[in-house]
């Protein structure tokens, strides 16, 4: 008569447990959310570089936190390397473009665009028509001055937003590199408790999806870049090597290339003066084989490092930058990878009777 009662004391102290146990996970959550981003590119940068971690940290082993900070700064120097070329030369396109703008003739402008095929009527009546009208021209930019101007303010903020993370991260790197060892050693203890010790080995799969994201990424702005620069020289604009290696900075991000072809093209469309095949054959070579390649190489590339199939490596890469941007290069590879180690772990569960 007394076990019932008994037992009802200890289901509400579970159902407490339980509670204290969530509110708590709930309130964590919510003070590590505003560095959850840098958290994860901390984590995607040290785990890509932890090979040439562990040789700078032969050579300098004293004192323990002089390698992580060197390996940190070396991170910051690379990511300025990086990230300091592209909108200066954007920004000296931009003065080029409007030399161009100030001194171009409506004339010329009007008898390049007809040549087009297909377009080349239709836009060369809207440039006649704005040359027709010295106020037209005017009156469509005051239109659209606000416009500007808020996207101005956002350009930025962006910038702002985009050093403040970059910061973070590398104090973020810094404490990886410092405890990293110590951190995935207790992991892999919690992930043993709580699964047994198949689940340990989870946090190698997701390593490897991770660098081989990682060199992925890698491997195709070079290839992008390169066969962008091709693309360049061949159809006559400028300083094709420079902008072979802007292209493949911008590679980086997903979807980027298009970025800085389609200006380049639009340049030698109605500024160059040569003829109109080389702009739309740019444009061409930039969308077929430029940005195609990265659909291609990509999955190989992730897939040599894990036991994804080049099939998913696809899913998980075209739907993590659909949903989580540039981190989604690196985590919806991983989350597929996990859901197939899942997959395959209950797979091989022999039925219990």
């Amino acid at each position: 008569m007394n076990a019932p009662q008994t037992e009802q004391p200890r289901i509400a102290l579970r159902i407490l447990t339980a509670s204290l146990v969530v509110g708590f996970m709930a309130a964590v959550w919510l003070i590590l959310r505003p560095f959850w981003i840098p958290i994860v590119w901390a984590v995607i940068l040290t785990s890509t570089t932890w090979p040439v971690f562990t040789r700078l940290r032969r050579f300098v082993p004293t004192p323990h936190f002089l390698a992580p900070l060197l390996a940190s700064l070396v991170l910051g120097a690379l990511l300025l390397v990086l990230l300091i070329p592209l909108p200066v030369q954007l920004a000296i396109e931009l003065r080029e473009f409007a030399a161009h703008l100030a001194t171009f003739e409506p004339g010329v402008l009007q008898s390049t665009v007809e040549k087009l095929p297909i377009i080349g009527q239709p836009l060369g009546e809207i440039v006649a028509t704005l040359a027709s009208d010295p106020t037209a021209f005017s009156s469509m930019l005051d239109q659209h001055r606000q416009a500007i101007v808020t996207f101005a303010a956002g350009v930025a903020r962006g910038l702002l937003s985009t050093v403040a993370l970059a910061f973070a991260t590398l104090v973020g790197c810094f404490a990886l590199y410092l405890y990293g060892e110590t951190l995935t050693q207790e992991l892999r203890s919690i992930l043993t408790r709580v699964g047994g010790d198949n689940t340990a080995h989870l946090l190698d799969t997701v390593h490897r999806t991770i660098r081989g994201s990682a060199y992925s990424v890698l491997a195709t702005s070079v290839a992008q870049g390169a066969l962008a620069g091709v693309g360049y020289y061949i159809t006559g604009a400028p300083t094709p090597l420079l902008l072979g290696m802007l292209t493949m900075v911008i590679s980086l991000i997903p979807f980027g290339p298009p970025f800085m072809y389609v200006p380049v093209s639009a340049y030698l469309l109605f500024f160059s003066g040569l003829p109109w095949y080389h702009g739309v054959g740019l444009i061409i070579w930039g969308i077929v084989v430029v940005s195609t390649i990265d659909n291609v190489l990509r999955p190989i590339f992730i897939s040599q490092t894990t036991k994804l199939s080049a099939m998913l490596v696809l899913v998980g890469v075209l739907g993590g930058v659909a949903y989580f941007g540039l981190l989604g290069v690196f985590i919806g590879p991983a989350i597929i990878a996990i859901a197939q180690w899942m997959w395959l772990e209950l797979a091989q569960q022999s039925p219990t009777t």
